[in-house]
Parts: structure tokens; C-alpha cells; sequence
């Protein structure tokens, strides 16, 4: 199989990640304000079919599929690849001794975060034990999509210029801890829930600093971390809904 082949094998993963969610998201929809005469139990389970479907509405796949789709374009957008190389140069020649663990460490921040507003009983969308399940979830997709990634992008000639891995794994840890902390506060404290944003923001730019990614390696782990944890909220919202 030759590497345009896997190529657009890859594309296609990308891109199939970002077009069931939108009818299904539709059709959720339809039915609760179709039927009026539902009986309250059922209206209930409707509107909160609606409500986990916002894991995957479009809008919210906007910021995530942008991330991913511009990591996996490389291979056939010079630019993308002339910025890589420039940013690393540029890193390599003004930073050539610089070298931190901080990301090794600060990648698991924003996920541990969540664990202290248990202990502080800051108000959050789900408890501690779901907290377990949510996080221990998203960080078994994330590196299961991760590796998968990896493997597809060994085979693709502008992702082994130099001794770097697409996407990056840090990266997408990070942001993956970080989109369950904008998860949980979003509803009771909307502003903080942007902090594990920035601490996941600064995982990336330590990654490049550190000669360990490129930008569009970084960019891409973004995207895998936000999506991962977008869709084990929605299957645990599905799976919840299933018990009840």
C-alpha cells in the first residue's frame, strides 16, 4: 500500500469522526418538540437524549475537527509544512539547550484538577466517582485514537522528516484533562472552566521547545484530546441513560 493510499485512509478517519453526530444531533431533536403529547417520563428521557447529543452537535466538533484536520492536512499543504520546519529552525537555533520535564508532569494538571474540586466540594456536573469513569475513559480513547494515528502517520513521508510522532501525545493528554474541566464548571463557574485550557496551551509550547513536535504535531494532539473527551461523555451519557 503506497503512502497516498494510507494517506487518504487517514483523511478519511479524520473526517468520519465529524458527520454522524450531525443527524443524529437532528433527528434528537425533531422528535422532542414533534411530540407534544409525550407523557412527562418520556418527554424527560427525550430532552435528555437531546442534552448528551451536545457532546457531538457540530458546533461543538467546530474547534476539534479544525485542530485534527489541520494536522492531517500536511502531507498536501506546503505551507503547513514550511511553518512546521520554520518554527522548529528558528527553536533550534535561538533555544538550543533548552530542556524541561514540566510537560511530563504539567500534562496531567488539568485532569488532576478536577480530583481537588471534589475534595474542595466545588460544584461540578458530575461526582467523584463518575469523575473516575469520565477520565479513566477519555484517557483509553485518546490513546487508542492516538495510536492508531501514529501507526497510519508511519507510512506517510511528511510526518517522518525528523524524529518526531504524529500527533503528540503530551499535547493530547492535556487538553483531553482540560476539556473535562470545561465540562464540569462550564454550567456553575463558565470563566475558570477555560483554565485547563492554558495549562494544556503551555504542555504545547513546551513540547516545541523542547525539540520533541512540531507545530502541526502539537495543533493535532489538541484536537485528539478535545474530541476523545467529547466522545466518552457522550457514551457515558448514553450508557447512563441505558440503566436508568
Amino acid at each position: 500500500m503506497n503512502s497516498k493510499r494510507i494517506y487518504l485512509i487517514f483523511l478519511s478517519i479524520i473526517f468520519s469522526f465529524f458527520s454522524p453526530s450531525v443527524s443524529a444531533q437532528d433527528t434528537s431533536i425533531i422528535a422532542t418538540k414533534a411530540q407534544s403529547g409525550l407523557s412527562e417520563d418520556s418527554a424527560g428521557q427525550r430532552v435528555g437524549e437531546v442534552d448528551n447529543n451536545r457532546y457531538l452537535k457540530p458546533t461543538a466538533l467546530i474547534a476539534p475537527g479544525v485542530l485534527l484536520i489541520y494536522g492531517g492536512l500536511k502531507p498536501v499543504i506546503n505551507a503547513i509544512r514550511e511553518l512546521d520546519n520554520k518554527i522548529m529552525g528558528n527553536v533550534q537555533e535561538n533555544y538550543p539547550d533548552f530542556h524541561t520535564n514540566a510537560d511530563d508532569y504539567l500534562m496531567w494538571a488539568p485532569s488532576a484538577s478536577v480530583y481537588a474540586m471534589d475534595a474542595f466540594h466545588v460544584k461540578t456536573r458530575h461526582n467523584f466517582k463518575e469523575h473516575l469513569i469520565l477520565d479513566a475513559g477519555s484517557v483509553i480513547v485518546t490513546g487508542a485514537l492516538g495510536f492508531g494515528m501514529r501507526k497510519i502517520s508511519e507510512h506517510i513521508d511528511a510526518y517522518k522528516s525528523k524524529n518526531t510522532q504524529f500527533p503528540s501525545g503530551h499535547t493530547a493528554n492535556a487538553f483531553r484533562g482540560a476539556e473535562i474541566v470545561h465540562q464540569e464548571l462550564k454550567a456553575s463557574h463558565p470563566v475558570i472552566s477555560y483554565a485547563g485550557y492554558v495549562v494544556a496551551t503551555c504542555v504545547g509550547i513546551m513540547r516545541i521547545y523542547n525539540k520533541n513536535h512540531f507545530l502541526s504535531e502539537v495543533v493535532a494532539g489538541a484536537g485528539l484530546g478535545i474530541l476523545s473527551t467529547k466522545l466518552t461523555y457522550w457514551v457515558f451519557g448514553k450508557v447512563k441513560k441505558e440503566k436508568h
